[in-house]
């Protein structure tokens, strides 16, 4: 039930109502069980009324009996109120772990000293090896509480400073931030690559030096680095240093088995008092390389003096023959350019039940492969359904990076004035978009903005992949308003970082789907023309813009002065009103992102030239792989809905598409081999160092190499005071005892034979993990003592100094990362005069008075029972 409070409903609520003072009101009972008592009285009254006994008499009786029904029902009316109060109040977060000592220290205390004298300060402070920013930010935001964060922003422990900063936004919790001037000049080493490769085959690594301070903040600093292998030196280089991070990639060949270790270490030119540059200790690196017997190979080949057979030759056992009854024993298959009249439906079975249990197959395209030639392509083959791709043409509408920017802000609540609100008719078109043919094969970013830019995918989502595009649908119909304004420029802003981080050069388009209220009264001084001017950058940076404008029947919010729409007027202004869709209530969008004959012409040339693009470059196969050369031909393939497309053509053709079957992997690469029965498609691919997209390729399809040993173990680079996962299998029967030094290790069963233990070294050097304990080795330990530690130990793990002293100086995305989600950057200069007014929020409290009428009931149904009696007195007796 529902009662009107004193102004009207406005905004109906559950089982309340909100009026225009934000005050609600609810009824209810107490007990609600007696209402049933109800049911009987009204029988009664039918009766009575059947035998027609004075009406009158019996409807005074049922009413009091009504009443005394309703009082023992215990009818209660709940005031809600909701209070609002300015008020200021800062917690510093003061970062004062290592990293802290290369900037100006004593920032934290100066600024709550200061701000201390006007408004109330509370400080906290972050201490130890390793820094949880993240964790510390969530533990100390809230509504009423501004976080200043003092830091270099390297949170390296805990929750992500990414996620905390989300958590942050999505709850309307104020954060800014301040990093103090880097002070102190200091270098670091990590190297990059592998702890595990084949034996007599060239490995791929990259030295990270990283400098503390920026490049236009200190001369350049000079440093010799030095790498060897096993004390033995393979590389030294001066190095002059200017920039933030300089990378060297170097390789090796490692020609025996088993474990060896990879060093790297600075020198330092550049003298500094006491010592070389500031942290002497993170100026060395060790790295654990584990040598395994090279990969055993089947190639199956007519071409057996190919440039891709001179690759796998280089790194791989190979074996070559014609039959798969050779597939014992093997790591992976190799199938190149074979046509499907070669692989029977037998063969067939026995390749899907290697690739079940783990194996790994790589299929090479040509003239006699996948979709050639013409009269026995793979098509619809048994053989095809073990691939990541059919051989059908593949129509490409995609290639684009797109962000879907949707308005949730208060006024998308409006009444389209048929039958819903605005926000469904922007989520609804929202939707329509994702399943058009013009997104099919896009990567789609979402965000909303009302106040502020919210990335709710958490990066951009293959939408070619239909469990993406299921997730995100759900995901939107979720989306509610927040915020209270239309701030499209915070949107923009979060629009333009999502695409700058994208590292290839897909085409780039903004989808604005709004209400169009972006320019209305209350979005801020000046907000909308800072829209435009940053809508004017991202179209002269090469990026798309397009809006459609959902029309809402109250368009007041909607038009300026002169009554233009704004979202009309900021198309106009940035020369795209080709691309302005207004869309009445109900109806839905039909985009187009029309080439131009010109455009289309030089689409035409890309295709023919058959220039490469990496589509995925987060995958292991892909990762720092640029500069691809171009291929001349291709088969024309189509991914599988849950297949991983990672190199593709200028227009979308895939090239080289993954995908996981059962326990083992699979490749697809869909160009020849490099010789093609001497007319190349693909010659370029396998020279120099784009055949390491081939060596990764088939590295990721065998995975794990049997090594013969009964216990195998996977170990990452581990690091001082945090936590390292060792991952373990085994041929034994039972969890295996194993020890980290002389600690026994806590292993805990992942699946069959695979175990996994979480270890925290302690110490800097040379660790062991094996089934007996043993000391770490000394740094300084003689040939001997290692050889003698080595043969009688699993694995030496190599455990360097903490990411504390790794990751220096200001976290280049930290400023970033906080302005993306709403937060505030601070100079020292200006913090005084900004962040008072900064941290005044306006803090809601809520407050529920109930009032219990059963009292008030009682009295009104006495007083009935009492005047009628007193009337039915005097007229039967008095009179």
């Amino acid at each position: 039930m529902i009662i009107d409070g004193p102004h009207g409903l406005d905004f109906l609520n559950g089982f309340g109502i909100l009026n225009s003072a934000g005050i609600s009101y609810e009824l209810d009972f107490l007990y609600e069980k007696e209402l049933f008592l109800l049911f009987p009285l009204a029988l009664m009254v039918l009766l009575g009324l059947r035998k027609k006994v004075d009406r009158r008499h019996l409807l005074i009786h049922a009413l009091v009996a009504f009443l005394l029904i309703i009082a023992l029902a215990a009818p209660y009316t709940a005031e809600i109120a909701s209070i609002q109060s300015d008020q200021s109040r800062v917690t510093i977060v003061s970062d004062e772990s290592p990293s802290m000592e290369l900037l100006k220290e004593g920032v934290s205390d100066e600024i709550a000293e200061e701000l201390g004298n006007s408004i109330p300060v509370t400080a906290t402070k972050i201490t130890g090896p390793n820094t949880a920013l993240g964790d510390a930010i969530i533990q100390q935001a809230s509504a009423d509480n501004f976080v200043l964060v003092v830091s270099d922003g390297q949170g390296n422990s805990g929750t992500s400073l990414e996620d905390a900063l989300s958590y942050c936004y999505r709850n309307n919790f104020p954060v800014a931030a301040l990093v103090p001037e880097t002070l102190e000049e200091d270098l670091s080493i990590e190297i990059e690559g592998e702890n595990e490769v084949p034996v007599d085959s060239e490995a791929f690594f990259t030295a990270h030096i990283r400098k503390s301070t920026e490049e236009d903040e200190k001369e350049e600093i000079s440093y010799k680095l030095r790498i060897t292998v096993d004390r033995v030196k393979i590389m030294e280089r001066e190095i002059n240093q200017t920039e933030r991070i300089v990378s060297i990639p170097f390789t090796h060949t490692f020609k025996t088995l088993g474990p060896h270790t990879l060093k790297a270490t600075l020198h330092p030119a550049t003298f500094r008092p006491g010592g070389m540059d500031y942290f002497e200790e993170n100026n060395h690196y060790m790295k654990s390389i584990y040598v395994t017997p090279k990969p055993k190979v089947l190639f199956v080949t007519d071409e057996p003096e190919s440039p891709l057979s001179y690759v796998l030759k280089e790194v791989y056992e190979v074996h070559a023959g014609r039959s798969y009854n050779y597939l014992d024993g093997m790591d992976a298959v190799v199938i190149d350019n074979q046509a499907a009249s070669t692989i029977s439906d037998s063969e067939t079975e026995k390749l899907k039940k290697f690739i079940l249990n783990g194996g790994g197959m790589v299929v090479v395209g040509g003239d006699s492969a996948y979709d050639f030639p013409e009269e026995e392509t793979y098509r619809n083959t048994k053989f095809e359904e073990l691939l990541p791709v059919t051989s059908n043409p593949s129509s490409w509408r995609g290639g684009r990076n797109i962000v879907l920017m949707l308005d949730v802000s208060p006024s998308t609540l409006q009444s389209n004035n048929i039958g819903g609100k605005v926000l469904d008719d922007i989520l609804s078109n929202t939707i329509v978009l994702l399943e058009s043919e013009l997104l099919k094969d896009a990567r789609v970013d979402v965000i909303t903005f009302g106040s502020k830019g919210q990335d709710i995918t958490d990066g951009f989502l293959d939408m070619s992949r239909e469990s993406n595009r299921v997730w995100l649908d759900s995901e939107i119909r979720k989306i509610r308003p927040r915020g209270d304004s239309t701030s499209l420029e915070q949107g923009l802003l979060t629009a333009r970082h999502l695409l700058e981080a994208q590292e290839n050069d897909a085409e780039a388009e903004i989808i604005i789907v709004s209400d169009g209220g972006i320019g209305a009264p209350g979005q801020g001084v000046g907000s909308f023309e800072k829209a435009i001017v940053r809508a004017q950058a991202l179209k002269d940076s090469g990026i798309g813009i397009f809006f459609v404008h959902i029309h809402s029947p109250k368009a007041d919010r909607q038009v300026n002065g002169e009554g233009r729409y704004y979202a009309d007027t900021l198309m106009n202004r940035i020369h795209l009103f080709d691309n302005y869709y207004r869309i009445e209530p109900g109806q839905r969008v039909n985009l187009n992102f029309g080439e131009s004959p010109e455009e289309a012409e030089n689409t035409e040339d890309d295709y023919s030239s058959g220039s490469i693009v990496i589509y995925d470059p987060k995958h292991f196969i892909t990762r720092d792989v640029s500069g691809i050369h171009d291929i001349l031909g291709y088969n024309d393939v189509t991914p599988r809905p849950e297949a991983n497309r990672l190199v593709i053509t200028r227009l979308g053709k895939p090239v080289l598409t993954v995908w996981r079957l059962g326990l083992g992997r699979v490749a697809s690469i869909s160009t020849d081999n490099g010789y093609g029965g001497g007319i190349p498609w693909a010659p370029g691919l396998y020279l120099e160092n784009d055949s390491l997209l081939i060596t990764r390729t088939l590295n990721w399809a065998v995975a794990d190499t049997d090594t013969g040993q009964p216990v195998q173990l996977k170990v990452p680079d581990l690091k001082m005071n945090q936590p390292g996962r060792i991952l373990i299998t085994t041929s034994k029967k039972g969890t295996p005892n194993l020890y980290f030094d002389k600690e026994p290790m806590e292993i805990s069963s992942i699946g069959s034979n695979m175990y996994e233990s979480y270890v925290i070294p302690k110490t800097f050097g040379l660790h062991n993990i094996s089934e007996t304990p043993y000391s770490v080795i000394p740094l300084g330990a003689s040939d001997a003592e290692i050889a003698f530690i080595l043969n009688a130990s699993s694995r030496p793990v190599s455990v360097n100094h903490a990411d504390e002293y790794i990751y220096i100086g200001e976290n280049p995305l930290f400023k970033t990362a906080i302005l993306e989600n709403g937060g505030k950057v601070y100079t020292k200069e200006d913090i005084y005069t900004r962040i008072i007014e900064d941290s005044k929020t306006t803090t809601e409290k809520t407050v529920r008075t109930e009032v219990v009428y059963t009292k008030q009931i009682l009295a009104l149904a006495f007083l009935i029972y009492l005047l009628y009696t007193l009337y039915h007195t005097y007229n039967t007796r008095m009179r």
